[in-house]
């Protein structure tokens, strides 16, 4: 005869109210394991021990790499042996609740225009633990408005740079045992992240052509890049132009794409936050004061981009001409993010500029920041993040998740 199914899984234990050997694991998440027997159905929660995890940032490029080797595909040229002991030992470290390796939207974007996207998005929520940081936008425009209320009513402004300030989610439950996911199909914005992508890449490609010709000095372009205001007034007479030229042409895609530009937004929430009562006018001129403000320069996310710019400004100007498309989304995810995670697996270009003088002097974040340069430093961390798992913790994994 088949044997039933139960929901419940061994080992099986004495149920403490029928007593039969038919007490088994049920379900486990946030800081709960459920028991359950299979006869009488009785059932209770045992409180997991409490963990601390650490908030790692891998680029897509290693997630696309992991997600392609495990796939049956290879592994980046000269890498294979990094990856073959990364890959199941990432995999202990988020099962053992040592670390999280949350997803962002920069990930998002970059997963909709990849060859399986559907297989991609799965592979990182499943190898990160189903955790997701905060929209890098967002994160930005925090920052702005704690700026704007310190501009507003005076002080300093508030922040605190720990990894639970952007994740979505409690930093520190417990896996669930089982994963839902959804099979979303966001094919349909494909087209669009293309164009955004190729149009920022157009526009980076002929900065580097007037740097080439110039020859500015990395103190210049640092200058030119933390002119906030002129920079983000700039970017909203463009915005608006694309909103009259997409009305004037019917192009009714391309009007909801310019409404919805982070810049557009920002400035009609500055408008309202710092209008107090005065007219539309006033208001706008007070946002435009606050962009000029000199302390605006301090905000940790126009910091690092501005000296991450620089920099990279700099080596084109001694001959660098070739650069990746998404160089400035990594860009982007070093300054929105590297202040709040524990660490940050990045490109090797990106590493290297943030170990150049003026970056390594002036710029501070919480990350310690990896790459291919330093792959064997970020084993190590690794193994020292398996280490420390209790005994405790280490029992309750085996019996969860199987991970020895």
């Amino acid at each position: 005869m088949a044997k039933s199914f139960t929901w419940e899984r061994g080992p099986f234990e004495q149920c403490p109210r029928c007593g039969e050997q038919t007490f088994g694991f049920l379900s486990a998440g946030c800081d709960v394991m459920m028991l359950r027997c299979t006869k009488c159905r009785y059932s209770h929660g045992e409180v997991l021990p409490k963990v601390d995890k650490a908030t790692i940032y891998l680029d897509q490029f290693m997630f696309s790499s992991i997600f392609k080797i495990k796939a049956g595909g290879r592994a980046p040229l000269g890498q294979q042996d990094f990856y073959d002991e990364l890959i199941p030992l990432l995999r202990r470290v988020v099962l053992l609740q040592q670390a999280i390796l949350p997803h962002s939207d920069l990930h998002s974007n970059e997963t909709i225009v990849f060859h399986d996207p559907r297989g991609l998005r799965d592979a990182y929520e499943d190898i990160g633990g189903d955790a997701s940081l905060r929209d890098s936008r967002e994160i930005e425009l925090n920052q702005v408005f704690a700026f704007a209320r310190a501009f507003r009513d005076g002080g300093e402004p508030q922040l605190t740079f720990i990894p639970d300030e952007i994740l979505q989610g409690a930093r520190n439950d417990w896996l669930p045992d089982m994963r839902i996911s959804v099979n979303a199909d966001y094919s349909q914005f494909a087209d669009g992240i293309r164009r955004e992508r190729d149009r920022g890449f157009a526009a980076l490609s002929d900065v580097v052509a007037a740097w080439a010709e110039e020859k500015p000095s990395f103190h210049e372009l640092l200058r030119r890049e933390s002119q906030f205001g002129q920079h983000r007034r700039a970017a909203l007479v463009g915005i608006m132009q694309r909103m009259a030229n997409a009305g004037a042409g019917g192009d009714g895609m391309d009007l909801i794409y310019a409404v919805l530009e982070p810049v557009w937004r920002e400035f009609l929430m500055l408008r309202d936050f710092l209008r107090e009562g005065a007219s539309d006018e006033e208001a706008m001129r007070r946002v435009g004061t606050f962009w000029d403000w000199e302390r605006v320069r301090e905000m940790p996310f126009n910091r690092i981009f501005a000296h991450l710019f620089a920099a990279f400004g700099r080596r084109v100007t001694m001959g660098q001409r070739k650069f990746t498309r998404g160089l400035m989304t990594d860009f982007r995810a070093i300054a929105a993010y590297a202040p709040y995670v524990d660490a940050m697996f990045v490109d090797r270009e990106c590493a290297l500029l943030l170990k150049e003088g003026e970056l390594r002097r002036e710029l501070h974040y919480r990350a310690h920041i990896y790459s291919y340069a330093n792959k064997d430093e970020f084993l190590v961390y690794l193994r020292k993040l398996e280490a420390q798992a209790t005994k405790e913790v280490r029992g309750y994994a085996e019996r969860i998740y199987g991970v020895v």
